[in-house]
C-alpha cells in the first residue's frame, strides 16, 4: 500500500463513475443548475465528487469494467500484429486472446494466465502492476471444461489503495469468463 490505512471510508471518484452514474440516473443530458434562495445547490453527482465514494462503489465499477475486458476478444486473435507494437498495446487490441478453440488438454491453456495478466496490465490502469498475481487453481472442471484463476492486486486509489481478490472462471468451450467474489451483489 502507498499509505498507511487511515480512518476513512471515502475514496477519490474515478472519472468513468460520473458517466456511469449519469447514465444510471437517466439525466446525462440534463443541465443541473438547482438554486435555493439564489444559492447554487450541489447535485447528487456533484456532491458525490466532493464527498468521495466508498469501497463498494469502486469495486462495483471495477467489476463492471473487468467483466467487459475479459469477455472481449482482442484483435490479436484474428489478425497477426507482429511488428505492430503500438497496436498491440492500444485499445484496438482490447480484450483477451480467444480461447474458444482450445481444449483443456492443449498446451495453449497454459498461456491463459499470461494473457489475463497482459490484458489487465494493458487495459486496467486502476490495478497496481507490482501487486498483480494470477494463479491457476489445481482443480479443473473436466465436465464443463472450466478453469479457475485466483487473481489478487491492489486497486490504486486515494487516500489509500484497496486490496482486491476475485476468481476468473474461464469456460474453454465458449471462451466466456465469469468473474466472482469481486464486488458485493
Amino acid at each position: 500500500m502507498r499509505k498507511k490505512k487511515e480512518k476513512t471510508d471515502q475514496f477519490q471518484i474515478p472519472l468513468m463513475h460520473a458517466f456511469r452514474d449519469a447514465f444510471d440516473a437517466g439525466d446525462a443530458k440534463k443541465k443541473i443548475d438547482e438554486r435555493v434562495g439564489g444559492e447554487k445547490v450541489l447535485s447528487g453527482r456533484g456532491s458525490l465528487k466532493r464527498r468521495g465514494a466508498n469501497e463498494a462503489i469502486l469495486k462495483r465499477d471495477l467489476s463492471i469494467d473487468l467483466s467487459s475486458l475479459v469477455n472481449t476478444i482482442d484483435l490479436d486473435s484474428i489478425e497477426d500484429l507482429s511488428g505492430l507494437d503500438y497496436v498491440k498495446k492500444s485499445v484496438l487490441n482490447f480484450g483477451l486472446y480467444d480461447v474458444a478453440h482450445l481444449t483443456s488438454d492443449e498446451r495453449g491453456t497454459d498461456n491463459i494466465a499470461a494473457d489475463l495478466i497482459n490484458a489487465l496490465l494493458q487495459h486496467e490502469p486502476r490495478l497496481n502492476s507490482e501487486t498483480l498475481s494470477v494463479e491457476r487453481s489445481k482443480v479443473f472442471d473436466e465436465t464443463n471444461q472450466k478453469m479457475r484463476y485466483q487473481i489478487s492486486a491492489e486497486m490504486l486509489s486515494k487516500p489509500l489503495d484497496i486490496p482486491i481478490e476475485f476468481v476468473a472462471e474461464v469456460d474453454v468451450g465458449s471462451g466466456k469468463v465469469q468473474l466472482s467474489k469481486l464486488a458485493p451483489s
